[in-house]
C-alpha cells in the first residue's frame, strides 16, 4: 500500500512546493495602496487598460501641428528623440 500512496504524496508535495516557491506573486496595480505610484499622465482605453504618454515641445495652445510618435516594442515613452528647429529654446534632456 505504501508503494501506491507514496507517488501520490510526492506529486502533491511537489505541486504545493511549486505554488509556494516558483509561482510569482500577483501583480500590483498602479495607483493602489500596495502598488507603485502613478508617475505619468495616462488615458484609459476601451478595454480597461491605461496608456501613459509624454508630451514634448510647445504648449498645446500654441501648437500648430500634432505629431504622434509610436515607439517600437522594446522601447518606452522616454526613448523618443526630440528635435527642435527653434535654436532659442534648449532641447529637453531625456
Amino acid at each position: 500500500m505504501l508503494k501506491r500512496v507514496a507517488p501520490v504524496l510526492l506529486i502533491g508535495l511537489l505541486s504545493w512546493g511549486y505554488k509556494a516557491i516558483l509561482c510569482p506573486p500577483p501583480p500590483k496595480i498602479c495607483g493602489s495602496q500596495a502598488g507603485p505610484p502613478i508617475t505619468a499622465p495616462r488615458i484609459k482605453l476601451r478595454d480597461g487598460r491605461h496608456l501613459a504618454y509624454k508630451e514634448y515641445g510647445v504648449p498645446r495652445e500654441e501648437a500648430k501641428y500634432r505629431i504622434v510618435f509610436l515607439h517600437g516594442f522594446s522601447s518606452s515613452r522616454h526613448g523618443a528623440a526630440v528635435l527642435s528647429t527653434d535654436l532659442s529654446r534648449p532641447v529637453p534632456k531625456l
